[in-house]
């Protein structure tokens, strides 16, 4: 078979959260003339439109529930039609319960299938099923998760997600973003960026900036809203905590932002980048924040304490301490300098170590060894 290869990821959502970005940031610089890539997702949503401008052939399959036995196997018979109309000689599951779906359609149409697994996986019946459902090879993000799948049997890649510096470079300005959501222009922004959850922590970070004295011209930024239908009130908890802080006011929550130049913007203009993530095997606004030159504020989970190094390139502080984030937070916005040394070298780690053209390079090796064919 001569011209590129075509492949195809499964996804079980329409939505853009952490493992979308990865996904689509891996397709966005995916070796175009060794593969053709094909999304296959599962329910529509804003997903789509961004991955047709990246140049990626989408099917949007019907509707359903995981818990329907009718609409997952309708889902599995279209992935299947899918394989044999575009030809599709590998099947990439975007998550652990995409390999549901893309492990036994490529079981039934006889090629390879790999899946990117992005965290641990609690003890479940539908967890032991899906973990007893063959697959080439698992292609883990931190060291953690790839001991867990190991541990559970499977071959795997240990991969870190990348980011597209590039792509991080060419955001909308501040002034614009003010006028966008509403912000102060004439203060000082530190942000915190993730959907939100409560794990996420961004009720740590509206805690540690109402220890920031109002003095200090600082105004936080909430962004991101819920995603995949889960913890919808989380948000009206988050306002009526900076009510109770006497924060209100400091304090902007854009909701969701779906522009990848405006959510870069709104980092870049931050002096500071909050992640107090109470659990983490990677986050990807921590390496973006890095890549743009803003320093980091973080709890130490796996994955923040693989992108930063505390006392060089940004703040760790042990997960939980409230009142260590605050501090150092504190400490952050009152060095200038700083904070440009830290930004400089964080820059510099993660073109280094966290880029998507090494993540999708590392991705294509994965792939030319379950198809057989030559790698790099």
């Amino acid at each position: 078979m001569s011209g590129p290869v075509p492949i195809a990821w499964v996804s079980c959502v329409g939505e853009k959260g952490g493992a979308e970005a990865l996904m689509l940031e891996c397709l966005r610089v995916l070796d175009r003339g060794r593969y053709r890539p094909h999304v296959v997702l599962l329910r529509p949503g804003p997903l789509a439109p961004l991955l047709v401008e990246a140049g990626v052939s989408v099917h949007v399959l019907p509707l359903h529930r995981m818990r329907d036995p009718f609409g997952v196997a309708g889902a599995i018979r279209g992935i299947g039609r899918i394989v044999r109309e575009q030809g599709i000689r590998l099947l990439h599951g975007s998550s652990f319960r995409g390999h549901f779906y893309s492990g036994i359609a490529a079981w039934r149409a006889g090629i390879p299938e790999v899946y990117t697994a992005h965290t641990l996986e609690h003890r479940s019946p539908l967890a032991t099923l899906i973990h007893r459902l063959p697959t080439h090879r698992v292609l883990t993000n931190c060291p953690r998760t790839d001991d867990h799948f190991k541990a559970a049997g499977h071959a795997t890649s240990m991969i870190w997600p990348g980011v597209n510096v590039a792509r991080l470079r060419d955001h909308t300005s501040r002034d614009e973003l003010a006028r966008r959501f509403g912000l102060p222009a004439d203060r000082r922004w530190v942000s915190v960026g993730a959907r939100l959850q409560r794990y996420k922590g961004q009720a740590h970070f509206l805690r540690a900036l109402a220890a920031v004295p109002a003095a200090e011209g600082v105004h936080g930024i909430v962004i991101g809203g819920a995603l995949f239908g889960q913890e919808t009130d989380y948000e009206q908890e988050l306002v009526a905590l900076a009510g109770r802080l006497g924060i209100r006011d400091r304090v902007t929550f854009t909701g969701f932002v779906a522009a990848d130049a405006d959510f870069a913007g709104l980092l870049a203009a931050s002096e500071v980048v909050v992640h107090p993530a109470l659990e983490e095997d990677f986050g990807i606004s921590v390496a973006e924040a890095q890549a743009l030159g803003v320093p980091v504020v973080a709890y130490a989970a796996v994955g923040p304490a693989a992108i930063l190094v505390d006392g060089e390139t940004g703040w760790l502080v042990t997960v939980g301490d409230e009142a260590g984030l605050a501090s150092a937070l504190r400490s952050a916005l009152a060095d200038a300098a700083r904070r440009q040394a830290f930004g400089t070298a964080g820059r510099a780690r993660v073109v280094a170590r966290f880029s998507a053209e090494e993540h999708a390079r590392r991705t294509e090796d994965v792939y030319a060894e379950a198809l057989g064919i030559a790698g790099r």
